[in-house]
């Protein structure tokens, strides 16, 4: 599957620097949270994540904040479907998604986002 060997990429830290799209993140998010247990998949994904974006000379595209949230709204989603399906049904799960979900833009700017999975604030 697609997702599958693109989150394989990603564990290896070697993302590309380009063409990665939001849809790549969501389908190698679910296929992360359907190999493991969710915080087994939050550890590798963030892990991958972050490697891919040292090794792009972009340390500080690293956010772990926007990262467990993410996480978290595709797992709370997710059923039995496989990636390619998940991420067709799910177009709405945009940055849009993780500022009604309580994750403003000041709260992912955070000098800590970066490092800690901050939980979302309430208005």
């Amino acid at each position: 599957m697609k997702y599958d060997h693109m989150l394989d990429t990603i564990l290896s830290g070697q993302v590309p620097c380009t063409g990665f799209s939001h849809r790549d993140h969501l389908g190698t998010a679910h296929a992360a949270l359907r190999r493991w247990e969710f915080f087994e998949a939050a550890h590798h994904y963030a892990d991958g994540i972050r490697a891919s974006a040292t090794a792009a000379g972009a340390p500080e595209k690293f956010n772990a904040t926007l990262t467990l949230a993410f996480l978290s709204l595709v797992a709370e989603r997710m059923g039995d479907e496989d990636s390619d399906t998940f991420v067709a049904e799910n177009a709405d799960l945009t940055m849009e998604a993780v500022t009604r979900a309580g994750y403003g833009a000041e709260r992912l700017a955070h000098p800590k986002a970066r490092a800690v999975g901050l939980l979302p604030r309430s208005a």
